[in-house]
């Protein structure tokens, strides 16, 4: 069996001491048995799909084609934005419009 040495910070030594003489064990076999459950499921999470499935369709606001077209959607944003900006542009200096310079 390999030995360990670790510094463990005074509420943790506490609660360490505490489980061992509440079960009349060692602190090792505590620290053993912690290590044995926590490596059944560490590194071992559910994908994102598995973890949120109860929750698909449960939802019932809103239209149900929200996601359809969205980069038809962004694109109108990303031109009026762009519109926008252009109007709210101040023009070169140096430059007369058409209309004015043919006067």
């Amino acid at each position: 069996m390999a030995l360990y040495s670790i510094r463990l910070d005074d509420a943790t030594d506490e609660t360490l001491t505490r489980l061992a003489r509440d079960r009349r064990i060692t602190r090792a076999a505590v620290l053993r048995e912690a290590v044995a459950e926590y490596g059944k499921t560490a590194g071992r999470e559910a994908p994102t799909l598995e973890r949120f499935s109860g929750l698909i369709g449960v939802i019932k606001d809103g239209p149900g084609n929200l996601s359809e077209q969205t980069g038809a959607a962004f694109a109108r944003l990303v031109g009026v934005a762009a519109r926008r900006r252009s109007a709210s542009a101040p023009k070169p200096a140096g430059r007369a419009s058409r209309r004015h310079s043919a006067r």
